[in-house]
């Protein structure tokens, strides 16, 4: 037993908490909603800077404590089936439905465990030259004569790479569309942004005139597309490589364990949220990378010259490992500020089953808690001048980016499953980028702020394209 959970007391429904408990500052207004919704990033500094990293709210309906606070982190990231439960709003619930790995928490454990094989190791290395050859296609194709949308053009190729390896489906082979309930890979965009735009629709009504209503629609096609999928395969006779994509997996491990956690349901589900989960998070970390550097022109020559250090010994791009990305350290440690400076959303939402104390403060029975990295990243008990971009304090001589103080992918049994994904494309997407372009900002961008935090569609930047040295 660690110290954080022998330092959490846990209340019995009729047990007193100790003398001399207090709950957390601040009284919830009733419009704490719409000004977290409003701007999350204005919201969580105001008051953090008035309440400190602990805090109650009334965000989405009843009392909510928001939590930058790393030994709380640790408290709500741990107490998953001893003290909290998934707490996340109607809507979001009814859209992740029952196949998701937030629903049926006796299953969780089970489902992840199950699926993880997919996102980690030999599989997650059997997708890198996709990921070189798809991203380096695009980025060739990317027009320098005037600038870009970068929201839009980072958004087409992180779509391009993740689709056929989550969804199993060829999106540029107008065949492979042939005979299924969608015919084309924009329609499946489209439908895509319309799933995804249904979990945060703030009324459960389902309604053509609401997001909510729109986005299970969207996920009624989504399904009997990934059915039809599914029973294409099938139908082929032919083996099934168990590491060409996430779909395969899944079929393969059904094929030889019928009895086991893969149920058609649960495939086709999760391969839809599965996707959910990484395109538009991807999509937003790496526009936001390139943002980010795109204010400091000697952090990329660094980049660039780390990176010519790589592939000094006759390594082509096209084929850097898993092993060679990994010698990218300050790559990696750029990636890591971005995500601390511009986390997309809070990382956990959990219920309170019991009440507890934890360093002299009471969190109520009911109550909602908030892992909210907006407020962890800021501190300056964790991070030196929180305020600047200084990618060097993840380097390990400095080694600031500790366990439940940098939680760009949550924690805990909940953390989450495609984080190795999300930042090995992202390495792979900067590679390719520093290899092709010098890039120039036009202006400061505006961002959208919820749910996840990116920059605005209409955002511009001007590519220089480089000769790459020989």
């Amino acid at each position: 037993m660690d110290q954080l959970t022998s330092d959490v007391l846990v209340l019995d429904d009729e047990q007193a908490p100790p003398p001399g408990i207090s709950t957390p500052p601040r009284n919830p207004k009733w419009q704490d909603t719409f000004a977290y919704i409003a701007n999350p990033d204005q919201f969580c500094q105001a008051n953090l800077e008035q309440y400190g990293p602990i805090f109650k709210t009334s965000v989405f309906g009843d009392t909510t404590v928001f939590v930058g606070s790393s030994r709380a982190i640790q408290m709500i990231f741990n107490g998953d089936s001893k003290y909290t439960e998934i707490a996340l709003p109607p809507t979001t619930t009814e859209m992740f439905g029952e196949y998701s790995l937030f629903q049926r928490p006796d299953l969780h454990r089970q489902r992840k465990s199950a699926l993880r094989p997919a996102f980690t190791g030999q599989m997650l290395a059997g997708y890198l030259p996709y990921m070189h050859r798809v991203i380096g296609q695009h980025l060739q194709a990317w027009d320098t004569s005037a600038p870009i949308l970068l929201v839009p053009m980072v958004e087409q190729v992180c779509f391009d790479v993740l689709a056929p390896l989550l969804l199993g489906v060829k999106l540029d082979d107008e065949a492979a569309f042939v005979g299924l309930p969608i015919s084309s890979k924009a329609e499946l965009k489209r439908l895509y942004k319309t799933f995804f735009d249904g979990f945060y629709g703030l009324l459960k009504w389902k309604l053509p005139l609401t997001a909510f209503g729109r986005g299970q629609r969207a996920r009624d096609r989504l399904i009997d597309f990934m059915r039809a999928v599914v029973q294409r395969r099938r139908t082929a006779n032919e083996p099934i490589n168990p590491t060409a994509d996430f779909l395969s997996m899944m079929l393969a491990n059904q094929h030889n364990h019928p009895e086991g956690v893969f149920s058609d349901a649960l495939i086709e589900n999760q391969c839809l949220l599965q996707l959910w989960a990484s395109h538009y998070e991807v999509m937003g970390l790496v526009s936001s990378w390139i943002y980010q550097l795109g204010h400091y022109p000697k952090m990329v020559q660094r980049l660039r010259s780390q990176q010519a250090a790589v592939l000094e010994d006759g390594n082509e791009l096209e084929t850097v490992s898993l092993e060679l990305l990994s010698q990218m350290v300050f790559l990696e440690a750029t990636i890591k500020e971005t995500l601390r400076t511009l986390p997309p959303s809070a990382t956990a939402t959990r219920r309170l089953t019991k009440s507890v104390v934890l360093d002299g403060v009471l969190y109520k029975k009911g109550w909602g808690l908030v892992a909210e990295p907006r407020l962890a990243h800021a501190s300056a008990a964790y991070f030196a001048q929180p305020e600047l971009f200084d990618p060097e304090r993840f380097l390990p001589e400095r080694d600031e980016g500790r366990m439940y103080k940098f939680i760009p992918f949550g924690g805990g049994v909940h953390a989450c499953l495609g984080a190795q994904m999300a930042m090995m494309m992202t390495k792979v997407f900067a590679a390719h980028l520093l290899h092709w372009f010098d890039w120039t900002l036009l202006g400061e961008a505006t961002f959208v702020q919820f749910p996840l935090k990116k920059i605005r569609d209409n955002y511009q930047i001007q590519l220089v394209r480089r000769v790459p040295e020989v």
